[in-house]
């Protein structure tokens, strides 16, 4: 067997609880460089949260999120960023009443020409507000590209979009990960997500419980009994 290099990102272990809830469940996941991992499972699986306890939002009861062979848990959001550990929201995060230039100057004055990859370049002198559903998810992928990640978190992307927004942020992912930008990916909109993914994780009830391909996965009888009830 030929030997994997040490995973750029990996949780061992990982528990959380909210009181008697049990959120992650003794969750171990690898996220080798350059690689498109894609989490996918039921509304309250845990896959949120699971992003919190990566990116410093949350500390977990127990376990290791070794990043770059630390162990990063302790560590401030903000801290992680610098390290080059950046993630999107669910809900889009910019500064409303600032330009789109202005949002990138923000995170990053360097990396202005950011807004030129992701097609926002013509709307670089509107408030961010005034963007549609579309532009307001590129730009929050470009404010994260501006941080310089080593590993982007993408939490539902794809969520809200029309067809033809999906169609033109699926391009714009997929071209960051030819270019070899390791990636983590929450997605319901399985389609999307399966043609990025070289990878999937199934969370259900905070337990992983498949991984493999996306033909594997979407054949297992657990992912199916999670998703149907059956």
């Amino acid at each position: 067997m030929v030997e994997l290099p040490a995973p750029l990102l990996e949780i061992e272990g990982i528990t959380k609880k909210f009181g008697e809830l049990v959120a992650l469940d003794n969750v171990n996941i690898k996220v080798q460089e350059k690689e498109c991992l894609g989490i996918i499972g039921p509304n309250g699986a845990g896959k949120t949260t699971l992003f919190n306890v990566i990116t410093g939002f949350l500390k977990p009861n127990s376990g290791k999120v070794i990043y770059m062979g630390q162990n990063i848990i302790g560590k401030k959001p903000h801290q992680l960023v610098r390290l080059g550990l950046v993630r999107t929201f669910q809900l889009i995060k910019t500064f409303k009443d600032l330009t789109v230039m202005e949002n990138i100057v923000a995170v990053n004055e360097e990396e202005t020409d950011i807004l030129k990859e992701m097609g926002l370049w013509e709307k670089r002198n509107v408030l961010a507000k005034n963007l549609s559903q579309g532009e307001k998810r590129k730009l929050n992928i470009a404010m994260s590209m501006a941080a310089k990640p080593k590993i982007l978190l993408l939490d539902e992307p794809f969520a809200g979009l029309s067809p033809k927004e999906g169609e033109e942020l699926y391009s714009i992912i997929k071209k960051l990960r030819d270019e070899g930008l390791t990636q983590v990916i929450i997605e319901h909109k399985l389609r999307e997500l399966f043609k990025l993914s070289e990878r999937v994780t199934v969370l259900n009830y905070g337990k992983v419980i498949c991984e493999g391909t996306p033909e594997e996965v979407v054949k297992a009888k657990q992912v199916i009994e999670a998703y149907l009830g059956a």
